[in-house]
């Protein structure tokens, strides 16, 4: 069998939720796929460790009797696992199919208590939920499901595709659980801004108070590859109040291969776990969290008081700064810490006003950044990130003396349910942060000494205000007509970058050099978006931009094929990136089409994109898994796509007249033959009457001619109408088998494909998508354009007096009417 890719073992994970999916909803069955996945995997990879183990013992000369005694040692794997755990007694299973999953779950975490005390056995097959557990029947459907996945590492296109799997899953359930999903996810994106602005380096500690299901600590391990370091020089520690989601954090964990991170469940406030050898809470470098917003705790015996300088109101659900101060208490002399809050926290009175002094009076709080609304699971409000950074804070009369703000609220890309941070937007914020430069509207470095006269109100508008200047309206222009030059050389960047379009669009006025107008061609909206459109200089911009990315490509281009593995040695994606991004930057210095964020931004999205096939080429090379099933299709069996799209097409036709036959006022005036539902059912019992009235007639003599006649009728308008239903179904039928056929096509011609070939493929592949991801950006832009172009037609193309003629004009119309109908 050939190697799995990310998608196709994604896939496969998705179709083992298929049996759940209708039973119940993905919070409730996220746990018994993840129970499932690590039973499977830990088997599969129990045998690859025994069959290596038995061959190299076996290879040593030893007696059979004592390579039996070695193969059941429990302290020569991984993980041991125990009959009644492995998968070749799981996958018979038919009857009491919970409990005894229950028992295996229970056995492989007693064989490997070290590794998994109390992660397993609070999965429960027989839980209830509603009115009914899972029966015997879906439990072994469900079973085997995964008995179609291989585990093992020799199934995998590179090492991390089970780790990143399950982060996909992860992510799937928590799209599907709304509110609750805030429980055990925070966005990537945000995450990967909060890493990048703590900047965790190698040998350092990092650690997650509330840390769900491991989403930072998974990252800060990424990012420090990615920079060249070796993460297995990083101390992870988490703490997880929930017992579900601290369990899936440690399976998270443990199929990333991060074996030695130290998760522990209790509550944070209350209980903290990670204590040094003294009693004494552990001190980290780095903090990182995403603590559940605006809840109450609980004050009494709470462990360390000393964490806490200022105490919040038990109820009234702020909690938050306790969090924030606990974060404070371990973190070292010299480190840095980086948590999302609500907005609340940063102008509300009381104690969290107090608590604000605190931070800043000890220059403990570098940085407040306000991130856009909508980001967040199950909560539609805006929310910021305090920076706390104990480094050069200073004591005395010599504490930090700023605190640099970053207004980034008003830039992300708009989902529909729920805004994503762009990468150009983390690229932003993480230079302002790095740089602490003062930037308009976006980032300013604030004296402590102002935000004291403003009472320690740290509400970010009050310092950097990134409200649009209120949109201009030049009473002359309106009464008058004309567009205001000063409005128009406003939008010099387009100007620049598409020299000749200002010309197009407007005329000067002659003995008016204060406003211009529309060209003649210039008739109404339609027009002008025609126009930029179909502009040459702005074909010949984007055409140079490309270009340019076509000459950057080919250049390092030998960076990419090296990418393979060669002489033993694997490829190293994260040493790729770092060097690419590097020349890509440079590639395009000079040009204004795209802002270096977005350069920089852009190619991050397309190597996130691409992260599993680059880190499949450099574990595994130029392997033809990595071609998509579509791009085999369309090129080697255009016709069958064909009669597939011809047949889906139809399969709409049909879809569209059964819709329209229900409408009300149906008239068949195309004399298809699709009859209403409810007409259908009438004329069924038509036949049905007018055949049994026509031979009783036959039995007793009578003339039947009248039945037979509307049986007849009604039968040939219902067979016309079964006629398209069978059409139908035999469609969906054929393409069934087609899909079906067209699997083992992709298959056959994958395994003719060489390596060289599909190298050849997969570069072209990614060239292309590359030229994709920048022509995205270069059409925003130039919608961008139009929509500044439009505007001002809105405004200025009609005059007030134009439209008060138009009014006049109408208004005696009307009376004209009413003079006619004889109202005066």
């Amino acid at each position: 069998m050939s190697k799995l890719t990310l998608s196709q073992l994604s896939s496969l994970l998705f179709r083992a939720c298929d049996d759940l999916r209708g039973n119940m909803d993905a919070s409730e069955y996220k746990e018994y796929i993840f129970g499932m996945l690590f039973l499977k995997r830990l088997s599969d990879l129990f045998d690859q460790e025994r069959e290596l183990l038995a061959k190299d013992l076996k290879e040593k000369g030893m007696a059979e009797v004592v390579i039996a005694g070695q193969l059941t040692n429990p302290d020569k794997y991984t993980f041991f696992v125990p009959e009644e755990a492995h998968w070749s007694h799981i996958r018979h299973l038919k009857t009491n199919v919970g409990t005894n999953l229950n028992k295996a779950l229970e056995a492989l975490e007693d064989a490997n208590v070290d590794a998994l005390q109390d992660v397993l056995k609070g999965i429960n097959f027989n839980k209830k939920i509603g009115q009914r557990s899972l029966d015997d029947d879906t439990l072994a459907n469900f079973i085997q499901n995964f008995e179609k996945i291989p585990l093992r590492d020799e199934n995998f296109e590179f090492p991390d595709l089970l780790g990143a799997a399950y982060e996909y899953l992860i992510k799937y359930f928590a799209d599907s659980a709304g509110k609750k999903a805030g429980e055990f996810y925070t966005p990537a994106d945000v995450v990967r801004t909060l890493v990048e602005i703590v900047d965790p380096q190698p040998g350092m500690s990092v650690y997650d108070p509330t840390c769900g299901s491991g989403g930072m600590l998974i990252q800060t391990r990424d990012y420090v590859r990615e920079c060249g370091g070796d993460p297995r020089d990083l101390a992870l520690s988490g703490q997880e109040s929930i017992g579900t989601t601290w369990s899936i954090c440690k399976m998270n964990m443990l199929l990333h291969g991060i074996e030695h991170a130290d998760i522990r469940q209790e509550d944070t406030l209350r209980h903290p776990q990670h204590k040094a050898e003294d009693n004494e809470l552990q001190r980290h470098d780095r903090v990182l969290a995403n603590p559940p917003f605006s809840q109450n705790y609980i004050k009494k015996d709470i462990d360390y008081p000393g964490r806490f300088a200022v105490w919040m109101p038990e109820k009234g659900k702020k909690a938050d700064l306790m969090f924030v101060q606990h974060m404070l208490a371990v973190l070292k002399s010299d480190g840095k810490m980086a948590t999302v809050m609500p907005h609340g926290v940063l102008f509300r009175g009381g104690e969290e006003k107090a608590a604000r002094r605190h931070f800043i009076e000890r220059g403990w709080l570098e940085a407040i950044i306000g991130l856009p609304a909508g980001l967040f699971y199950g909560t539609g409000i805006p929310a910021c990130v305090l920076v706390m950074n104990k480094k050069e804070a200073g004591s005395g009369d010599t504490v930090r003396d700023h605190v640099f703000f970053i207004n980034a609220d008003r830039e992300y890309r708009e989902g529909k349910a729920q805004n994503f941070l762009r990468p150009e937007d983390i690229s932003k914020i993480v230079h302002a942060y790095r740089t602490m430069a003062d930037i308009p509207g976006y980032a300013r470095r604030v004296p402590v000494s102002e935000i004291k006269a403003e009472d320690f109100n740290c509400n970010i508008r009050r310092y950097v205000d990134n409200a649009p200047p209120p949109e201009p309206h030049d009473v002359r222009a309106h009464l008058h007509g004309g567009v205001p030059i000063v409005e128009i050389e406003s939008l010099d960047h387009y100007w620049t970058n598409y020299p000749g379009l200002r010309e197009r669009c407007f005329v000067p006025r002659p003995d008016d050099p204060l406003y211009a107008d529309f060209t003649p061609t210039v008739i109404d909206c339609r027009a002008l978006a025609e126009l930029v459109k179909t502009d040459p200089s702005v074909a010949a911009a984007q055409r140079r931009f490309l270009e340019t990315l076509e000459i950057w490509w080919a250049e390092n281009l030998p960076l990419v094929e090296d990418l393979a593995p060669k002489n033993g040695q694997k490829g190293n994606v994260y040493e790729l990136r770092r060097q690419l991004l590097a020349t890509i930057s440079d590639a395009f210095t000079g040009q204004n089409l795209l802002t270096d964020h977005q350069i920089r931004g852009a190619f991050a999205r397309y190597v996130d994109d691409l992260k599993a096939d680059l880190k499949s080429i450099a574990a595994s090379g130029w392997g033809s898994e990595l071609i998509p099933d579509t791009d085999i299709l369309e090129s080697q069996f255009p016709e069958l796509l064909a009669v597939m799209e011809q047949k889906r097409l139809r399969l709409a036709e049909l879809s569209a007249l059964y819709a329209a036959a229900d409408e009300e006022d149906y008239e068949d005036s195309d004399d298809t033959g699709a009859l209403p539902a409810n007409e259908v059912k009438t004329l069924k019992a038509e036949l049905k009457e007018a055949s049994a009235q026509a031979k009783l007639a036959k039995r007793e003599n009578r003339d039947a001619a009248a039945f037979l006649t509307r049986a007849k009728f009604a039968e040939s308008r219902l067979t016309r109408h079964k006629a398209l239903e069978d059409e139908g179904k035999r469609l969906k039928a054929e393409l069934r088998a087609t899909e079906k056929k067209q699997e083992d096509l992709v298959a056959a011609a994958r395994e003719k494909i060489s390596p060289e070939e599909a190298k050849a493929v997969i570069l072209d592949r990614l060239c292309r998508l590359l030229v994709q991801t920048y022509e995205g950006y270069l059409r925003a832009d130039q919608r961008a354009c139009l929509a500044e172009l439009e505007n001002l037609h809105g405004k200025y193309a009609v005059t007030a007096k134009e439209i008060e003629a138009k009014r006049d004009e109408a208004t005696a119309k009307l009376k004209g009417f009413l003079v006619e109908l004889g109202y005066e």
